[in-house]
């Protein structure tokens, strides 16, 4: 479970709170709402890549609970690689190294080992199994997305966070690559946030929570 408790972010010019909420264990979430109302930043949050400036996150992992806003950087990076999940609109993924590196290279940073077979087997589940050894920048967007999903199907994780993850795609594969991103949640049984200003996802998730919800000052 993933609890945020009377968040505030304030930035130079603006400044966004969030009400206390919480997500479900194995629970499926979209979050709908425009560009730039802060959903990302939410988002951000919830993974430890930024810190609220008031209020705390809790994490339930492993049977028990964690403050995240309480952990030092060390600590925060670790849980993050062992635990938190990101698939991004820009990929986040090293153009000019392989397919198979590009998963690799964050197995390694969180100390997990899969076998070649296991890594094959993986891609076959996003249809890149023969682009093992293609280098990413040889690839089309939409490869380039199923990368990241294979990266998060090898690491197994117990939050999986999604921003716009489908956005500079077509209406087809965007949901060909919604429906593998709620199979990668369904067999990891992990909680799923994704953040999104397209209402036809809605019919993929177990709950959609308006943005505009979430923030103080609404009803």
């Amino acid at each position: 479970m993933i609890k945020l408790n009377n968040l505030t972010k304030t930035y130079i010019d603006s400044k966004i709170s969030i009400k206390s909420t919480h997500f479900n264990k194995e629970n499926s979430y979209l979050i709908l709402g425009p560009s730039g109302s802060g959903k990302s930043t939410m988002l951000n949050l919830i993974g430890g890549l930024i810190k609220p400036t008031s209020g705390s996150i809790q994490l339930s992992l492993n049977n028990q609970t964690i403050d995240i806003t309480n952990l030092k950087d060390k600590q925060l990076r670790k849980l993050r690689l062992d635990n938190i999940g990101y698939i991004l609109q820009d990929f986040k993924l090293f153009d000019d190294f392989t397919v198979k590196d590009n998963i690799e290279i964050l197995l390694n940073l969180s100390n997990k080992k899969i076998s070649t077979q296991q890594l094959k087997e993986i891609l076959k589940q996003v249809g890149l199994e023969h682009k093992i050894n293609s280098k990413v920048k040889h690839l089309s967007g939409g490869e380039k997305q199923r990368v990241a999903i294979a990266r998060v199907l090898a690491n197994d994780y117990d939050i999986l966070l999604c921003d716009e993850p489908t956005g500079s795609l077509n209406k087809s594969l965007a949901n060909e690559l919604i429906q593998l991103i709620i199979g990668v949640h369904k067999k990891a049984k992990n909680t799923l946030i994704v953040v999104s200003h397209d209402e036809t996802m809605a019919k993929y998730f177990d709950e959609v929570v308006r943005f505009e919800n979430l923030i103080e000052g609404s009803e």
